[in-house]
């Protein structure tokens, strides 16, 4: 999920009906610049090498989100959409979920499949720490910085939608990033922006990235 707001402009994106690298570009209808959705950078165009801003998004079910936000509203889609369920990722092999650090930082990214067998995948980005959880249901991927009040967590999985650090024994929700339990109840571990990507691309997108298999 992108910003629309650049150097004080706001700007109305669409698709461009072109690709790179097999990879969607979209178009700002207000310069004209034409962007790459998987680096959130203009490729052409006046805004050129500029980058958008990035917030952290869920990729998952209705039916896994109305349950933890039940009073949600839901922007009407299309009726030409096609279902999203769990079934996208039937050959996990085919993906990868890419960590968005920003302009010019390291990108790691974790295999689809790596996620789905360990639920729990401690990730180092050059100097910085990080967790990506995953959850079966909704089949929903999340990254998180694992800094709290000066020291860095080590999480492992603990089941029911949950993950433990090894340095207070505090349960967290691996989606939320909340810890539900222990010294740490209450506390909240910051969100990373990521996203669930094609292997191909993403290779050729991040060709000196190394992918957790």
């Amino acid at each position: 999920m992108y910003a629309r707001k650049v150097q004080g402009k706001e700007l109305t994106f669409q698709v461009s009906g072109k690709l790179w690298q097999r990879s969607l570009v979209m178009r700002d209808l207000e310069t004209e610049t034409l962007w790459s959705h998987l680096l959130g950078r203009g490729m052409q165009g006046e805004l050129e090498d500029v980058e958008l801003e990035t917030f952290p998004a869920a990729m998952t079910t209705w039916g896994e989100w109305k349950e933890r936000h039940p009073k949600t509203t839901l922007l009407a889609m299309p009726r030409t959409v096609r279902e999203y369920d769990e079934g996208q990722w039937e050959d996990p092999d085919r993906f990868v979920f890419g960590i968005l650090l920003g302009f010019g930082k390291p990108a790691p990214a974790v295999g689809l499949k790596r996620l789905q067998q360990k639920e729990i995948v401690m990730v180092l980005a050059g100097e910085i720490n990080l967790v990506v959880t995953f959850l079966e249901e909704g089949g929903s991927v999340q990254a998180f910085y694992t800094m709290m009040d000066n020291q860095s967590l080590t999480f492992h999985s603990e089941g029911d939608r949950k993950m433990k650090d090894e340095e207070t024994g505090s349960e967290w929700d691996r989606i939320s990033g909340e810890a539900v339990s222990g010294s740490m109840k209450g506390k909240k571990l910051k969100p990373v922006s990521g996203t669930i990507s094609f292997r191909k691309a993403w290779e050729a997108f991040y060709p000196d990235d190394k992918i957790l298999k």
